[in-house]
């Protein structure tokens, strides 16, 4: 019964000695490898992701450069080295910046560079490659410039009959500092101060803006990135006003009281389309809009065949305290070939009635036609010095073929004249009282003498004698 237990003890202390000598083993062939690798392979490499590209964006470039960098299109690279195999097995993402060498660059534009790495703990290594090499970096310089703002307010709506006075639709403060790339400032066109509330005005208001837009001189909504403002808050001021739309008329002046102005023919043009009527807005919200509106006034004696005249509509409606809402600029007022009223076309076919066609006609007047009166002094007699005269009146040709000179007549009306010589010049109105639509083209004056009125000198002695005398009955 001992000999198989001693058998068994004999095995159980092979056993420990034979694992103790495999573990012996092992060990001495781990640091039998570990000598040989550093002695046969000093130096291994290192594959590390993600290190980071320290590129300034909006810093200087360099030291003594007064240029920027703008922006660059790396943001991480991948970085291999070489190193003792003790030191690189402490180098990670952490350990080591990616950065561009801006060393010599003196102009503004994009620049491709190659990208350098460094250790941060001082742990030396070479550089076997960096994935992407060159990073593109834009240079430019900073500079601060001013830009009117005006204000944007893309929601907001009008009650019927009201609208924006854009004269005064302004925002202040009304210019912006504006700090960037020269580049990216020269660029703007148009700063706008915007409020994007949602709501329907009917009197004047005052809004925050809640973002500050840039456009380009095309429209272009332009990047505020890489760009300070020195203010970001404004005020804008919606003034309301409320409008009208109004007919036009012309006033005719130095008429004959019995002149029937209705007979003349006029039409309104703006940019060669026929008008009757623009859409106005009174300054003042207190005033009554009237139903028409007085664009200008014409001299009777001005109006003739194919008349036409224009009128600037801004100096008239500044005039009336008025503002243009309607974009037209000006009106051509123009008379037509046919009397007002009259029908210009025949029942038999669509040729006009020549009958009824505005034309002129001369009139000789003689010197017993020409009429003076509220002379202005009884103690001189006035008469006509002037002969005749030819002038010219304008009508309907049927109307007009009538006319003769006893219709006509001629009048010098001495009525608030200063008067200082015994000969001078005056004007002459003339007038047809038998036909109202008839009226004269020509202007002219004629020439009036002056002359004292005689006076009978009575001596007192005479007059005492030419004196009868009355007694009184007792």
């Amino acid at each position: 019964m001992k000999i198989p237990e001693t058998i068994r003890e004999v095995f159980r202390r092979k056993s420990q000695t034979n694992f103790s000598l495999a573990l012996y083993s092992v060990l001495i062939a781990v640091l039998v490898w570990f000598a040989v690798s550093l002695t046969l392979y000093p130096s291994v490499p290192k594959t590390i992701e993600n290190v980071t590209l320290d590129v300034n964006i909006g810093g200087t470039a360099s030291a003594d450069s007064t240029l920027n960098i703008i922006s660059c299109d790396i943001r991480h690279v991948k970085v291999k080295v070489i190193g003792s195999r003790t030191q690189i097995a402490n180098i990670d993402n952490d350990t080591l910046v990616a950065y561009v060498d801006t060393e010599g660059v003196n102009t503004v534009g994009k620049k491709n560079l190659p990208i350098k790495v460094r250790s941060t703990n001082g742990i030396e290594f070479e550089v076997d490659s960096v994935t992407p090499s060159t990073a593109s970096i834009e240079f430019d310089k900073y500079e601060s410039m001013q830009f009117p703002v005006s204000p944007k307010i893309p929601n907001v709506k009008f009650e019927s009959s009201k609208t924006i006075n854009s004269s005064e639709f302004t925002c202040e403060p009304d210019v912006v500092t504006i700090t960037g790339p020269s580049a990216r400032l020269s660029k703007i066109g148009t700063v706008y101060a915007v409020s994007n509330r949602e709501m329907t005005l009917d009197s004047s208001h005052a809004l925050s803006s809640d973002e500050i837009q840039l456009l380009s001189e095309d429209g272009t909504t332009l990047d505020n990135s890489n760009l300070t403002f020195n203010t970001t808050n404004f005020l804008i001021n919606i003034p309301v006003l409320t409008t009208k739309t109004v007919g036009m008329y012309v006033q005719i002046v130095n008429a004959p009281s019995d002149f029937n102005q209705e007979c003349l023919n006029f039409k309104m043009y703006a940019d060669s389309k026929e008008i009757d009527s623009i859409t106005i807005a009174s300054k003042n919200s207190q005033a009554e809009i009237p139903d028409n509106l007085e664009i200008g006034k014409i001299v009777l004696s001005d109006i003739m065949p194919e008349y036409s005249r224009t009128f600037d509509l801004s100096t008239v409606l500044e005039a009336q305290n008025c503002i243009n809402m309607s974009g037209i600029t000006s009106i051509t007022v123009t008379l037509e070939p046919y009397a007002k009223g009259e029908s210009v076309e025949t029942d038999e076919s669509d040729e006009p009635d020549e009958a009824k066609k505005i034309v002129t006609k001369s009139i000789y007047l003689d010197q017993s036609r020409i009429n003076i009166s509220n002379k202005p002094d009884n103690n001189y007699d006035y008469s006509v010095i002037t002969e005749n005269l030819t002038i010219d009146i304008a009508g309907p040709s049927d109307v007009l073929a009538e006319v003769t000179a006893n219709d006509i007549i001629a009048d010098v009306n001495l009525l608030n004249a200063n008067i200082s010589e015994d000969q001078f010049t005056y004007d002459v109105i003339f007038s047809c009282p038998k036909y109202d639509n008839i009226w004269a083209i020509t202007v002219c004056k004629v020439s009036i003498q002056r002359t004292p009125k005689e006076t009978t000198t009575v001596s007192d002695s005479a007059q005492n004698e030419s004196t009868p005398t009355t007694t009184a009955s007792q």
